[in-house]
């Protein structure tokens, strides 16, 4: 049960929560090896530069004066790049387990979207 003070900590710190581990179970299913640390590693990496990217790109649109698509645009890009970034660094893959990953990061961001979503519509209905 969330306090009715603040609720905006609990989201953020949900959305971290989820965040993380959608994207530590992106990078570990892209993993041939399997391997838990370094997909949690992975995953952690990825939120940070998520984050970042998101709230700058969020900020660059903002100031160009571009619509949702171009932020949409300028999202989903800098998600693929930072997730393939991560798992060349971390996890060493091939190039087509780099591009599985990012996929796989990019339908976690998707999934994580929508989750909140419902979550936020139904606590608020």
């Amino acid at each position: 049960m969330m306090p009715l003070f603040h609720p905006e900590i609990w989201f953020v710190m949900l959305y971290c929560v989820l965040m993380w581990a959608l994207f530590a179970l992106a990078f570990f299913l892209a993993d041939n090896l399997w391997r838990k640390k370094e997909a949690m590693v992975c995953g952690l990496l990825n939120l940070v530069l998520v984050s970042v990217l998101a709230m700058l790109s969020n900020f660059a649109a903002q100031m160009l004066g571009a619509g949702w698509l171009m932020s949409a645009g300028f999202l989903v890009i800098g998600i693929l790049l930072c997730s393939m970034a991560v798992s060349r660094v971390c996890q060493m893959l091939g190039w087509l387990r780099t591009c599985l990953a990012a996929f796989y990061a990019l339908l976690a961001y998707s999934a994580c979207g929508f989750i909140l979503g419902w979550v936020i519509v139904a606590l608020h209905a």
